[in-house]
């Protein structure tokens, strides 16, 4: 099930990607029923609750529109952004332009910055220099259109609204979907820099997880460095690196936090996945797992990618949805997408090669010289009136195996239509069909179960932290039931507890995480 979920989460991301939306990560269930369509509604939904406005954005803006309205002549561009000043004391000297409020002092730009003191605060500038300065504690508010938004609390605060730059000292707040606080800011046209501090999406008063760096540099929609990184569970430091980039662009994944789970035939579990840059665009990846019923059994991978395209080689052991182990000595892994064009088709190509073994009860182990490539297309989802959305894929794939000299090609496709009916309910019910599945193939790990499958379910959310959803897959060739798969999702501050009941197979998953980055 695998590569069909890993089309759909592509489909996902497109969706992302779509005007209107910004920087997310993702959360990616997995299933045979087809529920991991739900999951691009569920992102969708985190990231409408990132981007939804305070009460106080939302009459910062107010505030800007009234003052272009009330302008009592067109505005210069060449000239400071008009400005309202409110304080208890106001003096200024129209020669100089220097000025001194003091006071509950409120300032009010119209490109959307405001800057408030405290009761018994100051605040000094220079209109003609384009100059606020606030030694005491300070509040700034950025909503300024095509900018990231800034909502920070602070001291000795300087600020050049003619240039947007400015430094802030101890300080709190949001820039754009990060929670960050710091010993110094500085504040540029199209990026921060944070000194001493740290950053993380958890909004918790000790976060659940951080990082933390010397020097932070948060470049909106596009990445976010660290220098002498520390990555924080709690109060707890997991482990240091000396230079970490993360990307934050839409639908890209955070970093990695330990996950802990249960299976039937896993036993206790617990995974780490580890990540480092060589070189500019080189990576090594350590995947570790450990199992009670198996012990160790981790992989790693050395990874080249640029521009759409991967190679990557990895060794070890690795598993799919479905509990299928395979052990890999080594594989070489390339894989290559791309949007066609301006339009909403992509395509992809993926090649893998390698040396692949499975070990057997009460038989001899299965090794073998698998080769795989598939070519794929696939279309951005298809919004339809009254939140009806149609996902199409397809594909064309080519599995061959030494052990056996089996050769086994053809086609897949998948259609899918989803509705969201409101808030709370959203349902789903797709086609599916793969010429390679589990009853041709050597190897069961990352194929589908059947060659025809009609899959089903729905969500329902019934409190602002719980979610729980029904899907079941249906056999066509069979002509039988095959999957009933429940679940629940439950939603803690920053972590996510999800249960998963298979009912034809009688067994129970559970793991935590870490809510997406």
């Amino acid at each position: 099930m695998k590569k069909m979920r890993k089309l759909f989460a592509g489909l996902s991301i497109a969706l992302l990607l779509s005007p209107g939306y910004g920087a997310a990560s993702e959360y990616r269930s997995s299933s045979d029923t087809g529920a991991e369509r739900l999951d691009f509604l569920e992102n969708r939904r985190r990231l409408l609750r990132d981007q939804v406005l305070t009460d106080e954005q939302k009459k910062l803006l107010e505030d800007a529109e009234d003052i272009r309205t009330h302008l009592r002549k067109p505005l210069d561009p060449t000239k400071p952004s008009p400005t309202i000043f409110e304080g208890d004391d106001l003096s200024f000297d129209q020669n100089t332009g220097e000025f001194i409020a003091k006071g509950k002092v409120h300032i009010v730009q119209m490109d959307a910055h405001q800057f408030d003191s405290e009761e018994d605060g100051i605040v000094k500038g220079n209109t003609i220099r384009q100059e606020i300065e606030i030694p005491g504690k300070a509040h700034v508010l950025q909503m300024t259109p095509d900018e990231m938004r800034i909502t920070m609390d602070g001291y000795n605060t300087f600020y050049n609204y003619g240039e947007k730059t400015g430094t802030m000292e101890e300080a709190v707040g949001k820039v754009d979907y990060q929670y960050v606080k710091g010993k110094r800011f500085e504040f540029y046209p199209d990026h921060v820099v944070i000194y001493d501090g740290s950053a993380t999406k958890c909004g918790a008063k000790v976060p659940d997880y951080r990082l933390s760096a010397d020097k932070i540099t948060i470049w909106p929609n596009d990445k976010m460095i660290l220098e002498e990184a520390k990555f924080w569970v709690k109060n707890t430091v997991l482990y240091t690196k000396h230079r970490y980039v993360q990307d934050i662009r839409p639908g890209a994944q955070g970093p990695q936090f330990p996950r802990v789970g249960y299976s039937k035939d896993d036993g206790v579990w617990i995974s780490y996945d580890y990540k480092r840059n060589l070189a500019r665009n080189v990576d090594a990846s350590l995947h570790l797992y450990y199992a009670t019923k198996h012990g160790a059994r981790s992989n790693g991978e050395l990874q080249w990618g640029n521009a759409g395209a991967s190679y990557r080689l990895g060794f070890g052991y690795y598993e799919d949805g479905d509990d299928n182990w395979v052990y890999k000595k080594p594989s070489f892994i390339y894989s290559y997408g791309n949007r066609i064009g301006n339009t909403p088709y992509h395509y992809g190509l993926d090649f893998e090669i390698g040396r692949w073994k499975r070990k057997q009860k009460d038989a001899p182990d299965i090794e073998s010289t698998h080769t795989y490539s598939r070519l794929s297309l696939s279309r951005d989802p298809i919004i339809l009136s009254g939140n009806w959305y149609l996902l199409l894929s397809g594909g064309y794939s080519i599995t061959k195996e030494s052990y056996d000299d089996s050769r086994v090609k053809g086609f897949d496709c998948a259609l899918a239509v989803l509705k969201e009916f409101d808030d709370r309910w959203a349902a789903y019910t797709a086609y599916e069909y793969s010429a390679s599945n589990t009853q041709n193939s050597l190897f069961n790990y990352d194929v589908n179960d059947v060659a025809k499958a009609l899959k089903a379910g729905f969500s329902y959310r019934f409190s602002d932290r719980d979610r729980i959803v029904y899907g079941i897959q249906y056999d066509l060739g069979g002509n039988h039931l095959k999957d009933i798969d429940y679940y629940w999702f439950h939603d803690f501050h920053c972590t996510q507890l999800v249960l998963r009941y298979r009912a034809k197979r009688d067994e129970w998953k559970v793991h935590w995480e870490f809510l997406p980055w």
